[in-house]
């Protein structure tokens, strides 16, 4: 009886960590701007109906994040995106760049304002955008360098990668270079 709780309890391990393997080999066949690649080129609205271009951040330290009013992880992660990253990096050189990806205009302004969130807000209601940037998945998130290229990329939401990734940033906007 011992010996057959074991064998299940390893069984039970193994798969665990076969679904891991298989979730990140499908989030990265789903990743189309990998590390390294240039920022692609798009233009987005505002909810105040802004065009923001990718033109327009050139030369700055951008972290662009793409998330939905009804994803669990993005919902824990708006919150710090918040407070650890928009209300405390306050640097001219540096865009954060939030897009709601496959909602209406009214569904995110109603969240966003229900969340008393301040950080800029873009829509993407046709994933135009987001599928210049991956398949599936969300949140995601691109930090992309002064240079234009991708410095970082993720899926999901962990905090220990999110805690990486402000440091990405902030070394990002210490980098002299343009």
């Amino acid at each position: 009886m011992k010996n057959m709780k074991s064998k299940s309890q390893a069984i039970a391990l193994l798969l665990f960590f076969c679904s891991i393997l298989f979730a990140q080999e499908n989030v990265g066949n789903s990743t189309i701007v990998k590390v390294g690649d240039r920022m692609p080129a798009f233009e987005t609205l505002s909810l105040s109906g802004k065009l923001l271009s990718s033109n327009d951040l050139k030369g700055k330290v951008v972290l662009i994040n793409f998330w939905a009013t009804w994803c669990p992880p993005c919902r824990a992660e708006l919150p710090l995106l918040q407070t650890s990253i928009y209300d405390r990096i306050k640097d001219p050189n540096f865009a954060v760049v939030c897009i709601s990806r496959g909602e209406e205009k009214d569904v995110v302004k109603k969240f966003i304002s229900e969340n008393k969130y301040t950080f800029p807000v873009y829509l993407d209601g046709a994933t135009n955008t987001y599928n210049l940037f991956a398949t599936k998945y969300i949140p995601r998130s691109f930090v992309v360098g002064k240079d234009g290229k991708v410095k970082w990329a993720s899926a999901g939401f962990r905090k220990t990668e999110f805690d990486e990734m402000i440091k990405l940033i902030e070394a990002e906007l210490q980098n002299g270079e343009n």
